[in-house]
């Protein structure tokens, strides 16, 4: 009869250590995961288009008789994106400073 225990015993705990065979070492989970690379072409651009065509963070067209100012969509984001808006303050062509070149679309 003590042998059958003994034999019983040893079985038992045979069959827990196979178990669960890392049960007496630390348990360390490493998660899987892969790293997002994206090519630098591929990252949003902060541009205003027209016609096929992209303009940058303060450019002005002409539409008719209406100047409009690539400028961000949302004032409260500096880096957001752009849109066409009408400009703050107007000046005619003609009165902007030296360093300004007019760019005429469409005509």
């Amino acid at each position: 009869m003590i042998k059958f225990v003994f034999s019983l015993l040893v079985l038992v705990g045979a069959t827990g250590a196979l178990a669960d065979p890392f049960r007496g070492q630390a348990q360390s989970r490493h998660s899987v995961g892969a790293d997002l690379v994206l090519p630098l072409g591929s990252l949003p651009e902060r541009v205003c288009w027209y016609q096929d065509q992209k303009y940058s963070l303060g450019a002005r067209i002409q539409q008719g008789d209406l100047w409009l100012e690539c400028g961000p969509q949302n004032d409260l984001e500096s880096n957001g994106p752009l849109a066409w808006r009408e400009p703050a303050v107007l000046q005619p062509p003609g009165q902007e400073s030296s360093n300004k070149t007019t760019i005429r679309v469409g005509q």
